[in-house]
């Protein structure tokens, strides 16, 4: 949950601006008869506004899974290769320590 949190925080800011529109409102008492569709039309531009910024950090997200989907399968590959040369050195000091021993026996 942090990890996606601190994947979108960034963007926070803009998605509040966007997402909280500012409708026209009446002056005094009285309300014209076109303000409800001029809201509406403010209401529809928000909606707007908010889908391409979804649709934005959606593929930002995307291609930051992508390159950590790249980089967890470098890292899984240097790690293999980690593990067998240890698996080798171990070997070799085995070997050695036999060596050594078969030579303070005899």
């Amino acid at each position: 949950m942090a990890a996606w949190f601190t994947a979108v925080a960034p963007f926070l800011p803009d998605i509040i601006q966007m997402a909280k529109p500012i409708f026209t409102r009446a002056k005094g008492e009285e309300k014209a008869p076109d303000l409800v569709p001029q809201q509406i039309a403010e209401l529809q531009d928000a909606a707007a506004q908010n889908a391409e910024s979804v649709r934005v950090l959606a593929a930002e997200m995307q291609q930051t899974l992508t390159a950590l989907q790249q980089a967890s399968g470098e890292l899984e590959r240097k790690l293999e290769r980690a593990n067998r040369l240890s698996l080798v050195a171990a070997t070799v000091a085995a070997l050695a320590f036999a060596v050594a021993a078969y030579a303070l026996a005899a």
